[in-house]
């Protein structure tokens, strides 16, 4: 999903557990260690580019290519070729169910040792999560989640703070990914980098590079707290 909004946190009566310009992410009330997400309308008073204008017309008028939907198959096709190793890299999506509230997309909720939701590198930079991980610690968890990446071939270019969480594994940070549409979506209008493995991991190797430099210039302190 993209980067959350600080916001309130219900939707619905539904603890809100990341909300991004397109969809909402809550807690599921029916099945423990879940959560659901749902599409938003369109914010008539949000300033949007006409690629995302034209991608939200789209969505309408062609529901497949709809945000739940292009996530769920864009999971699948993963599962289908790594499979079960791919949960250690990316949450598992459980398949569109109906709600009250209407469709929604079905995923394992990512949690830490806790079982609170693991906090995404956008919180750990500007949330509620800031100075609980060093720059040094999150830039090395991007650089692993990077060569897994290459390693399994994986075309997954929408590498943004939003998109990752962090939890503690083997006592070291690893980066879990939690929306993995972008390896259907395709935002170039000749889709080279799709074509050719060599530039599919520069675009890559770019992107990762893109987020630890945004991490560099943002993560406080190793151990230091918001505020201090």
């Amino acid at each position: 999903m993209a980067e959350p909004d600080a916001g309130s946190a219900h939707w619905r009566g539904l603890r809100v557990v990341a909300r991004g310009a397109n969809r909402v992410c809550v807690i599921d009330p029916e099945l423990p260690g879940h959560c659901l997400k749902y599409p938003l309308p369109p914010d008539p008073a949000a300033r949007r580019s006409l690629r995302h204008r034209l991608r939200a017309l789209l969505a309408r008028l062609a529901p497949w290519r709809g945000g739940n939907r292009l996530e769920l198959r864009a999971w699948r096709r993963l599962h289908a070729r790594l499979g079960d190793a791919l949960h250690a890299r990316v949450a598992r999506c459980v398949g569109l169910v109906d709600t009250p509230h209407g469709p929604a997309l079905r995923c394992e909720l990512v949690t830490g040792a806790d079982q609170a939701p693991a906090p995404s590198v956008y919180a750990c930079l500007f949330g509620a999560a800031r100075g609980r991980y060093g720059a040094e610690a999150l830039c090395a968890a991007v650089s692993r989640f990077e060569a897994w990446l290459h390693e399994a071939a994986v075309p997954l270019f929408d590498l943004n703070s939003g998109n990752l969480v962090a939890v503690e594994r083997a006592g070291r940070v690893e980066l879990v990914c939690i929306d993995v549409k972008s390896v259907l979506e395709n935002k170039e209008i000749v889709p080279f980098s799709r074509w050719s493995r060599r530039l599919a991991r520069r675009k890559i190797a770019r992107r990762a590079e893109r987020l630890r430099r945004r991490i560099r210039e943002h993560a406080p302190l190793a151990g230091a707290q918001a505020g201090h």
